[in-house]
């Protein structure tokens, strides 16, 4: 413990500290998203550098796109049906020019 808690401390226990529980007091504000969790992950050189090379050209920081790729794997074992950004945005652009051309 260090010195300024041992005096806050005993001035405390002799009564010398003011206590008042009627003091407004504004908390901070909830988190607005999820809590994350540290993973400490060993890549060699060259495919930490394709990883970042991928996450520029997609204009994102590495740690999300590799998160995303973890949330696409996992969507796999699941067994559920993962759809590629890609194949998204053809759709769209398909029905884009379909709804255009009515």
């Amino acid at each position: 413990m260090s010195d300024d808690m041992k005096r806050a401390a005993e001035a405390f226990a002799r009564g010398e500290v003011d206590y008042d529980d009627s003091a407004q007091v504004e908390l901070p504000p909830a988190a607005e998203t999820e809590p994350m969790v540290m993973r400490g992950v060993r890549l060699p050189v060259a495919l930490d550098q394709r990883v970042r090379s991928a996450a520029d050209a997609a204009g994102m920081k590495p740690s999300t796109l590799i998160r995303e790729w973890i949330e696409l794997g996992l969507t796999e074992l699941e067994h559920d049906r993962p759809v590629s950004l890609s194949a998204l945005r053809r759709a769209i652009a398909h029905v884009t020019q379909v709804d255009r051309a009515a």
